[in-house]
Order: C-alpha cells, then structure tokens, then sequence
C-alpha cells in the first residue's frame, strides 16, 4: 500500500508542476508587448501588387507577407469605422479584392478617396481582401 500512496503523491506533485509552469508562461504570453510597427523595418509593395499576389496564390504570399510588417502605397478607395471604432482605409487593388488597412490610432490628417496614401501595418492574411491590422500613416 505504501508504493500505491507514494505513486498518487508524485502523481499530483507532477501534475502541479504542469500546471504552474502552463500558468507562468501564459501569463508571459498575454503580457508580451506589441511590436513598434513605426520603428519596424518593413517589406515595401503596392497595394495592386500585393493583391495580386494574394489572388494568384495565397498559400506563396502568406509565406512571403503573413505576420510581417508591410509598407504599402496606393489609392484610397474608401474610408469606415469598424466596430470597435477604429478608422480602416480601404485601398485599390483589383476588381476583385481590395485592401484594408485598419489604423492603429486616431486618424490624424484628413484622407480623401481618390488620393495616393503610403500605410504601414502588419499583413494578417487575406479573407475577400488583404488585411492589415495596427496601420499607420507614412505619408499622403
């Protein structure tokens, strides 16, 4: 009976261990700070360019632009608020799909469709159009 006692004891003291260590790099995980996309240095494309990629094969351009920091340039076919708020411009791409560029704080300077507009952001993928997420304005 002694053996059956010791084993349980080892048991739970392994299963805590798990458990603490899981805790401790979770709560690392969620307190990690964002990257500086301002500061990041950035692969420079077209928004046509970089649609067009996306369009002719996703799987290739995600391994190319997914999760990297992206300066795009192109012309502004539109302007919303998402839901939480946040200001997404939407660039031209093709006839198909555009790009939207969700800007990480308050729009500064007043942007007009039609104009040429220079946005860097992180590329999240493409769904319907390419995203970026945490945009900010480079230049108009």
């Amino acid at each position: 009976m002694k053996i059956k006692g010791r084993f349980f004891k080892w048991l739970i003291l392994s299963l805590l261990l798990i458990a603490g260590t899981g805790a401790v790099i979770g709560y690392k995980m969620y307190n990690k700070p964002h990257r500086d996309v301002a500061a990041a240095t950035a692969v420079k494309a077209t928004a046509a360019a970089l649609v067009t990629e996306y369009e002719a094969n996703e799987q290739q351009a995600n391994g190319k632009y997914l999760d990297k920091v992206l300066e795009v340039t192109g012309e502004v076919t539109g302007l919303s608020k998402n839901q939480k708020g946040e200001t997404v411009i939407e660039l031209k791409g093709t006839d198909m799909s555009g790009l939207m560029c969700t800007l990480e704080s308050a729009l500064q300077a007043e942007i007009k469709t039609g104009e040429s507009i220079t946005l860097k952001g992180i590329c999240t993928g493409y769904l319907t159009d390419v995203v970026l997420v945490r945009c900010t304005v480079q230049s108009k």
